[in-house]
């Protein structure tokens, strides 16, 4: 019984992610600031960056849920590795960073303008249902945890690249990604983005601890593993 809801969630919202990536992309039709803002379409933004790694993050479990004994081998410490380093950490991150800056000051991340092109249910899948999803999944399913180097790893790439990206709209095309990012001064803006980095990792080890007190029994990946 419960591998049966196991699996009818993993298909749920592999469906539900990949229908909100592919409504993002195709329909969804905000009103640009400027003209620049065209460049890179809706990934600029690190709530579509999330979005379609829940998709194919949702994918994998699907495949590993289905795929024949035979490829569960390899399958499964992809899936763990993917969903532990970064799946998970970066959902409860962009969850909290988006609701915190909304209740501040939404025009700080979500300006009223924009409201009435961006579906409600977009942005609470985007922006609610990833936390509460990843935490489920982290809930009903063990998942073999990495390394904390190797999860430390992949997540400071990921990081990496995107804060490059918006390094480099800003500097060169002179877009900012977010308007909170508008009205920050120099030492104000790279001591925001050196806490996000920070508070990244403090998610990630919160991740660690919830999969450690969800599964007693797990255990890290080893060389002898």
């Amino acid at each position: 019984m419960k591998n049966t809801c196991v699996k009818t969630f993993h298909v749920t919202f592999c469906a539900l992610y990949s229908y909100g990536v592919y409504f993002s992309e195709v329909h969804l039709h905000v009103p640009l600031r400027s003209p620049r803002f065209g460049i890179l379409g809706r990934y600029k933004y690190l709530t579509h960056w999330n979005l379609v790694l829940q998709a194919v993050t949702f994918t994998l479990f699907c495949v590993a849920d289905f795929a024949p004994r035979r490829y569960k081998r390899w399958l499964i410490p992809v899936r763990d590795h993917l969903f532990l380093s970064l799946s998970l950490p970066l959902c409860m991150f962009v969850s909290t960073i988006f609701w915190i800056l909304f209740f501040i000051n939404r025009e700080l991340i979500f300006p009223v303008a924009i409201e009435r092109f961006y579906p409600a249910w977009l942005n609470h899948l985007s922006h609610t249902a990833i936390a509460f999803t990843a935490i489920l999944e982290a809930l009903a399913n063990h998942h073999k945890q990495p390394t904390r180097k190797a999860g430390f790893a992949t997540l400071l790439t990921f990081g990496a690249a995107y804060l490059a990206l918006i390094e480099y709209l800003g500097l060169v095309h002179g877009i900012w990604v977010y308007p909170v990012l508008e009205v920050l001064s120099s030492v104000a803006f790279c001591a925001f983005l050196g806490f996000c980095m920070l508070f990244i990792f403090v998610f990630y080890v919160i991740g660690e601890k919830l999969s450690t007190y969800f599964w007693p029994e797990g255990r890290r990946y080893s060389k002898d593993d």
